[in-house]
């Protein structure tokens, strides 16, 4: 007989990190559709507030779905979890009026939120002392390929649902305000403009080739005059060889699109229902292999040997995984540490989720960036920052091994939160005009490493403050995750709505710099708040911690 520990252990952690990829993919899909949603409901002013509404949600019950997790279960509350959350994406696609898109949104936040300190109990549970940062680390590198993976599937799927049965031509209802439009185009010359309403409009824009007004009619030094974007499509439309109706139709919506961006709707926001329900469907095969891999302890499990279960030092079978103690709310209330780890997780995510609720938008506005290509440059910083994540486990526990569990969960996220500042101040710098034009290439490559730095530097401390829990919370693990939890997505929650207010209806870019000073005012108190975290003082002065 084989003393081989077998591997049910990682069956357990590769469920739980496809729990955590879902658990962003649905949660960032809406916010890269979120422009697109809120004009249609004519509520752009409101963005800010659809946004944050998952968070606010998100962030209140973290400590109650924790305690929730703690008592009845990790396997039973997280696929309740899953499932809910699922339901509550879907229904998106099916809401006809935006208070109802609020309250999906927060009921979807109220289901998210026991997901992650359900999965720090698993892992505390299921993976030996000395690889929990690592197993933290690929929890949450799941979440963040999820993540990435939002705005690059989100966005041709939305242009494919756009397209499915139909073509790329305006439509009445597309156009946001026929008398502006009206206005601007008789302003620069065009003939014949219909004095009608939308529909005669969209005739107007569906029949006109602005390709062939713009290169045809306009004088070359009027043709420079346009914006940069516009210049830059001229020169990619097909002029020779066989353009299909349907093509030369798409880059001629793509042109009244970038030339006249705030006169009508974009074609991709046609498809956002559809890829909302989509999401929605596939949280039932995620929930479904939960249940299926997932019990409670190793020991518990029929699949583990004796092996694995000495080696990752579970209790026995008969233990009772659940904790029924009363949660220790004047410990907690009194622990500096536990409030300085609230406010780093405050400051960072103040900072971190403009990358994921604001950057679309800002690569939009400021740098004319056509939907596809957003689509794939808003999903980079994820991208770059999953080796960091993968990086952030073995750092912190090596730390810990050399330096105590003080210093091994303070040192990276402190230093990582000091790295972020510095890529908000380069962002700064390109927004001065130091990199040349906003819609040039190079501003557009700039901007991106600056914000593929703050998505590192936030990674590279995100196992360090899950250890941090795990080393604290003891058989509290999931509440106390969940109480720090709350903490950082109430800064995620008071963030897109502080965006809004700093932007303001029509931004310049005096208030896209500001944005970036707020958020890199975030990471610096972030920072400060990491020098009070004290991993070696549980919460339960009875917890034996494992020696380091």
């Amino acid at each position: 007989m084989s003393n081989r520990p077998s591997s049910v252990r990682w069956w357990v952690l590769g469920v739980t990190t496809w729990a955590s990829f879902l658990l962003y993919l649905d949660r960032m899909c809406v916010n890269f559709a979120a422009k697109s949603i809120t004009v249609e409901f004519q509520a752009t002013q409101y963005e800010g507030w659809f946004v944050g509404a998952f968070f606010w949600s998100y962030a209140l019950f973290q400590v109650p779905s924790g305690m929730l997790s703690d008592r009845f279960g990790i396997r039973r509350m997280l696929v309740i979890y899953i499932l809910a959350w699922s339901v509550f994406t879907a229904v998106l696609g099916l809401a006809q009026s935006f208070l109802l898109l609020i309250v999906f949104r927060l009921l979807c936040g109220l289901a998210q939120s026991g997901a992650y300190p359900s999965a720090a109990r698993a892992v505390r549970d299921w993976m030996p002392f000395t690889l929990r940062g690592t197993a933290c680390s690929i929890v949450a590198l799941g979440g963040r390929i999820g993540g990435a993976a939002a705005p690059l599937l989100t966005a041709p799927l939305m242009v494919a649902f756009a397209l499915w049965g139909t073509g790329p031509e305006f439509r009445p209802e597309e156009i946001l305000d026929a008398d502006l439009l009206r206005n601007r185009l008789r302003q620069q010359g065009f003939p014949q403009v219909p004095d009608g309403d939308a529909r005669h409009l969209a005739d107007f824009l569906n029949r006109t080739d602005l390709a062939s007004v713009l290169t045809r009619d306009w004088p070359p030094e009027r043709q420079r005059e346009l914006p940069f974007e516009v210049q830059r499509t001229l020169r990619q439309v097909p002029t020779t060889g066989t353009v299909s109706p349907a093509e030369r139709a798409r880059w001629n919506r793509q042109l009244w699109e970038q030339w006249l961006p705030r006169a009508f709707s974009k074609l991709e926001a046609r498809g956002w229902r559809p890829v909302m329900i989509v999401y929605g469907a596939a949280g039932i095969l995620v929930a479904a292999a939960f249940w299926v891999v997932f019990r409670e302890t190793p020991a518990l499990h029929p699949w583990t040997n004796a092996a694995e279960r000495e080696l990752i030092g579970s209790a026995p079978a008969g233990a009772a995984p659940r904790s029924r103690e009363p949660f220790p709310w004047k410990v907690v209330l009194s622990d500096a540490g536990l409030w300085g780890n609230c406010l780093s997780q405050f400051g960072t995510n103040v900072g971190w989720v403009f990358l994921a609720t604001t950057l679309p938008r800002y690569l939009e506005d400021v740098h004319h960036v056509p939907v596809l290509q957003r689509g794939v440059l808003a999903s980079i910083p994820a991208f770059a920052a999953l080796p960091a994540l993968m990086l952030g486990g073995p750092w912190t526990d090596w730390f810990t091994r050399r330096w105590g569990r003080r210093w091994g969960r303070r040192l990276p996220i402190v230093s990582s939160r000091f790295l972020a500042v510095a890529a908000y101040g380069l962002c700064i710098l390109v927004l001065s005009g130091l990199a040349g034009p906003l819609a040039g290439t190079f501003a557009i490559t700039l901007a991106l490493v600056g914000a593929c730095l703050v998505s590192v530097a936030t990674d590279l401390g995100v196992p360090a403050t899950w250890a941090y829990a795990q080393d604290v919370g003891g058989r509290h693990t999931a509440a106390i995750l969940g109480w720090g939890n709350m903490w950082g997505n109430l800064g995620a929650a008071a963030a897109p709505p502080l965006y809004s207010w700093v932007l303001g209806r029509n931004p310049e870019i005096r208030e896209w710099m500001l944005v970036f000073a707020v958020c890199a005012g975030g990471f610096l108190a972030a920072a400060l708040g990491a020098m009070w975290m004290d991993a070696s003082r549980p919460v339960d002065d009875d917890e034996v911690q494992p020696a380091a």
